[in-house]
């Protein structure tokens, strides 16, 4: 007796959870397939300034709202050059704020559009899209954020007791704001890894030619090696190759050029021609510093040190400078400012 009220049982238990799955399943087809988040916030700039912003992967660390609630979180990007397609920055921070996961550049429209794809590893794993429109509003740039999260059935059924909207709207107005800031109070000249410095008086031995843009690599890499072994006694002391850019190739005219080794503090070096010595006095100045391979965020560091003295007003002295350091493979692009 007690066995078939036990059987009796199980088997009402087992019809139960059949009934529930099936409801479920029913439910998962009324469902949402995915959460979604729309905001938008104009911003006082024409759109390819505002695209210039957005574009890189760096920047976007800057002003969206999560990042910057965690002090301990830290980023590693790939090889490719920020804002170029496939371009990924990896993140890890506190699990409780950032987690850990990745984030991809996949599309872009030229001052029209940038596409995001974002992997959450930790705490819970996921995946969405981020999209970012730029529209033209009378001179002004109306940006509109689109963030989708896919939901496979019959999870999705979570999504008709829960909106992202809703509970996570107001940090992506929080972003937008945070950019429309930078954007239109000029912050954007106050990016990491901008700053001013006290230029020391510094002497170089150098070999100074016009060069064609075709041959500014060849030229370098074949005159920093050839000053190397030739003009400095110990070439193992050297730790930083310069370049000088006097004046940069404009309509076909060649660049007025010079590779250079900073002269160390007791060192005489042997010159003879081609070699010469060039000296640089001290000055203010503004610098940005490249981590890793030179090509990664070349462009956009130029751009960013020319936005800083258009809006500072600023008279830039030649040579520009490179200072490539091989302890770290870094670069460290220099103005000279009056």
């Amino acid at each position: 007796m007690h066995a078939k009220t036990g059987m009796k049982l199980i088997r009402w238990i087992f019809l139960f959870l059949i009934c529930v799955g099936a409801t479920l399943f029913a439910f998962s087809f009324l469902a949402p397939d995915h959460q979604q988040v729309v905001r938008a916030v104009v911003i006082n700039a024409p759109q390819e300034k505002v695209y210039r912003q957005m574009l890189l992967l760096q920047n976007f660390n800057n002003w969206s709202i999560w990042g910057n609630a965690d002090s301990s979180i830290r980023y590693t990007s790939n090889n490719i050059p920020d804002g170029q397609i496939g371009t990924t920055i990896t993140w890890q921070g506190n699990a409780l704020l950032s987690g850990k996961g990745m984030l991809q550049l996949t599309g872009l429209k030229e001052n029209k559009e940038i596409d995001h794809h974002i992997t959450f590893l930790e705490p819970q794993k996921m995946e969405a899209d981020s999209k970012f429109e730029l529209a033209d509003q009378n001179g002004a740039t109306r940006v509109t954020w689109t963030f989708t999260i896919p939901s496979k059935k019959p999870w999705n059924i979570y999504n008709l007791f829960y909106s992202l909207d809703k509970e996570k709207g107001r940090e992506f107005e929080k972003g937008l704001l945070a950019l429309k800031m930078i954007i239109e109070k000029g912050s954007v000249i106050n990016l990491p890894g901008i700053s001013v410095i006290s230029f020391p008086l510094t002497n170089y031995i150098a070999v100074r030619q016009p060069v064609a843009a075709t041959d500014l690599f060849n030229f370098f890499s074949t005159h920093f090696r050839y000053l190397q072994q030739s003009s400095l006694q110990d070439s193992a002391t050297v730790k930083k190759t310069t370049a000088l850019f006097y004046k940069k190739e404009e309509k076909g005219s060649q660049s007025d050029v010079a590779a250079a080794l900073e002269i160390p503090a007791g060192t005489n070096p042997r010159v003879q021609a081609p070699a010469t010595l060039i000296s640089l006095p001290a000055s203010k100045g503004i610098a940005v510093r490249i981590p890793g391979n030179y090509s990664t965020d070349k462009t956009m560091a130029y751009r960013a040190l020319d936005d800083y003295i258009a809006a500072k007003q600023l008279k830039v002295t030649p040579p520009v400078i490179e200072e490539y350091t091989a302890a770290d493979s870094s670069v460290r692009i220099i103005y000279l400012v009056d």
